[in-house]
């Protein structure tokens, strides 16, 4: 092997593009192989041992294994730095550069990072290691895949057809309709690009969280690289939807907070990150652990970078420029006092020093340094490091409108006076208290009211405070808000009960019996979570509708079959009906082999024989016969897209 490694080397030292300062770069050498570049390959077809290691003869063409060449080159073996060499020296990594005391290997730059991992997942994948059809495709397998899809089964609700318990037709979809819809989220959020795209305000979403046993209804055990990529395809089409002045909101536990914030960086640039808020999820200790996690992460990102300096030097977000404060409780209210009984009202004094820094023997901002002279008679200067808030001129205004405070006695320091009648509310930090935003328990407690038990018990779903506080601070009345893993409806029932657009995703079947019910209590005055602090009546009005299914029909019956004999009739009539792989062989498909497997592996070679970009009906079949799309489902798509007759 290790002849093997020194030849390689050898060979790549002939190729400019391939190293750096004499250093081979592994990064290109792989990018090369992946893209079968041509260099690449005649410089390796010039070694007989490398040639016979990666290349197989098929009818005299040499057949190159790049799958095998890049996981020959990726071995930490293979050019180890300093640091590596090291670790291997020491035992703590094994050859291929994994900790031995792991199972696999966590990497934030893993090779088919540009693939698209789709997901199935249902209750049945619940305990699993991996969900129960977890695919990547490669790019050039993605001809069809991401285009906008035909939508089915189009309902609106409003109050008369929730006191009907019928809803009436869709019609037209207009500007302003809020949104339900059914299906892959991923698959909805390419369709949701051709008629929002730069137009939301607000993202919302608590994916899966990869602890393996939160009981998720979606399958949450990905091992890192998978949700890495699984969260990387929805966040790249996710961005393109958010407004300039747009934020994402993504909720998770310590378990993937910290890739994923790394991951977030490159997808919406270091320099979008606004905020980790931390949320007291829970107020009893959990006894499992010795460390219990009693809070859960929210990473906020912006869309674009404002003009607006920070005092570090760097540029707020045009998120950030926008953003709305918290309005004040009760209590910080009974903070404001008026013990000198000033005209202007009740009031608060805050410091009147900032931070000064000295530069080449000066301080920068030299306008603010001076004497000032309280009302008793004693002088006082700012301290080392520091200046007034203000130049000289702007506090003699300040103090001949009474805007200063000297102390009771009139002899301290001077503070700034922050009058009641002047706050348009409170900064947020990025600590959240539960008093605050609620609890996990107090959330299950708003979803079983609404409900009912049976629905609710598996679900741990997020407090309407949590979100009634996001929603205040990143969107103002109008704003669309988006939320694509909708789950229970938390997100969209708040976003209505404050005036709020919404579009919500879900692709599980529990969106009929819950988060549709939900929502449609939310349009009676459901007087649960937040709606009388919100002084919520009941009103407004949602449109349903689902992804037309096409093979992913047939997924969810190979999910759902029991045994062979279901499985078998699958088959015959994925044959007949269903858009099967343009690789595949069906005369080597052997019914005897396939009999003798176990159910779970019958699955997975059903579910590989389907073409994945077929999983949901193209906009361009809209008129096609063979699937039978009724004329109202035909008049709301056209009218969703734009698409004229």
């Amino acid at each position: 092997m290790q002849n093997l490694f020194e030849d390689l080397e050898n060979l790549l030292q002939q190729d400019q593009s391939f190293i750096s300062d004499g250093a081979i770069l592994k990064n290109a050498v792989i990018e090369a192989a992946l893209n079968l570049d041509p260099a690449l390959l005649k410089i390796l077809l010039q070694s007989k041992k490398i040639k016979d290691h990666f290349f197989t003869d098929v009818s005299g063409t040499m057949v190159f294994d790049k799958v095998k060449f890049q996981e020959f080159v990726s071995n930490k073996a293979f050019l180890p730095d300093s640091y590596t060499a090291f670790k291997n020296r020491i035992g703590l990594m094994d050859g291929n550069g994994s900790y031995l005391g792991q199972s696999r290997d966590v990497s934030l730059v893993w090779p088919y990072k540009d693939c698209v991992l789709e997901g199935g997942m249902t209750k049945e994948d619940h305990g699993r290691s991996e969900i129960f059809w977890n695919t990547t495709l490669a790019p050039d397998d993605i001809t069809r895949f991401f285009e906008p899809k035909v939508m089915t089964n189009w309902q609106r609700w409003d109050q008369g057809a929730v006191e009907a318990d019928q809803p009436t037709a869709a019609g037209e979809i207009k500007s302003d309709d809020n949104l339900l819809i059914k299906g892959n989220n991923l698959v909805a959020l390419h369709s949701l690009k051709e008629r929002y795209s730069g137009r939301i305000k607000l993202i919302y979403i608590d994916p899966p969280y990869n602890t393996g046993n939160d009981g998720f209804r979606y399958n949450d055990r990905f091992n890192h690289s998978a949700w890495l990529t699984f969260m990387r395809n929805r966040l790249d089409v996710a961005k393109s939807l958010l407004r300039r002045d747009g934020a994402i909101f993504v909720t998770l536990d310590d378990t993937e907070v910290h890739y994923a914030k790394v991951l977030m960086d490159e997808i919406f640039g270091r320099e979008k990150f606004v905020a980790h808020i931390a949320w007291q999820k829970r107020t009893s200790p959990d006894d499992r652990v010795i460390l219990g996690n009693a809070h859960d992460n929210i990473l906020v990102y912006a869309r674009e970078q404002g003009t607006t300096k920070r005092a570090n030097g760097t540029f707020k977000t045009i998120f950030e420029e926008s953003a709305n404060r918290l309005p004040m409780t009760d209590k910080q209210r009974a903070e404001y006092k008026n013990p000198d009984n000033d005209p202007k009202g009740p009031w608060v004094h805050r410091d009147f020093t900032a931070q000064n820094q000295k530069k080449n023997g000066k301080w920068g901002r030299e306008k603010q340094m001076y004497w000032i002279t309280s009302p008793s008679g004693n002088k006082f200067y700012p301290p080392e490091g520091y200046c007034w808030k203000v130049t000289e001129e702007e506090y003699r205004t300040l103090e001949a409108e009474n805007r200063l405070w000297f102390g009771k006695e009139g002899n301290n320091q001077p503070r700034r006076k922050k009058y009641l009648s002047e706050e348009n509310g409170i900064q947020s930090s990025t600590w959240w208290p539960h008093q605050d935003a609620g609890t996990n328990e107090q959330a299950k407690k708003e979803l079983k009211a609404l409900v009912g038990t049976s629905e609710a018990s598996e679900f741990t779903p997020k407090p309407e405070r949590l979100m009634s506080r996001i929603i205040q601070i990143a969107t103002n009345p109008g704003d669309i808000v988006l939320d694509f893993y909708a789950g229970s409806g938390t997100t969209p029932a708040v976003a209505q009960k404050m005036n709020r657009q919404w579009i919500a995703v879900e692709q599980m079947d529990y969106i009929e019996t819950l988060t549709k019910t939900r929502l449609k209590k939310v349009i009676d005055g459901e007087q649960g979570g937040v709606s009388k602090p919100l002084e919520w009546s009941g009103g407004g009005s949602f449109v349903y509708t689902e992804l037309a299914a096409s093979n992913s029909m047939f997924l969810d019956q190979m999910q759902s079959s029991q045994d062979m004999t279901a499985l078998k009739q699958i088959y015959q009539e994925i044959q007949a009906t269903g858009f099967l792989r343009y690789d595949m062989d069906l005369s080597s498909f052997d019914i005897d082999v396939f009999e003798s497997l176990p159910l779970d592996d019958a699955k997975r070679v059903l579910m590989d024989c389907l073409d994945m970009n077929h999983l949901y009906i193209n906009l361009s079949s809209l008129k096609d016969a063979d699937f039978d799309i009724s004329a109202d489902d035909v008049a709301a798509t056209r009218s969703f897209y734009g698409v004229t007759p």
